[in-house]
């Protein structure tokens, strides 16, 4: 049966390397350099509750304006008609 083989593969050989002089401050210094960071991950992670508030609130003035729309027109429509008769 060509292709089929019984019994273990052979692993690849790993790469295994000692480095000859370690210096810790040098390798922190570099991760260091190497951090990225957002500027707006700098500042202190705010909350989305300002967000949603303002969500609500618009939802709460949108849903007043629908409930309300007839008012509104009329009294548009009258401060108009004062405003443009001569």
């Amino acid at each position: 049966m060509l292709g089929l083989k019984s019994g273990r593969m052979a692993q690849p050989r790993r790469f295994e390397y000692t480095p000859r002089f370690y210096d810790p401050e040098a390798e922190a210094r570099r991760k260091r350099q190497l951090q990225f960071v957002r500027p707006s991950e700098r500042r202190s992670r705010k909350t989305k509750q300002p967000q949603f508030i303002a969500v609500g609130l618009a939802l709460a003035v949108a849903f007043y304006l629908f409930l309300n729309i007839d008012t509104i027109v009329e009294r548009v429509s009258a401060f108009s008609g004062w405003f443009f008769t001569g």
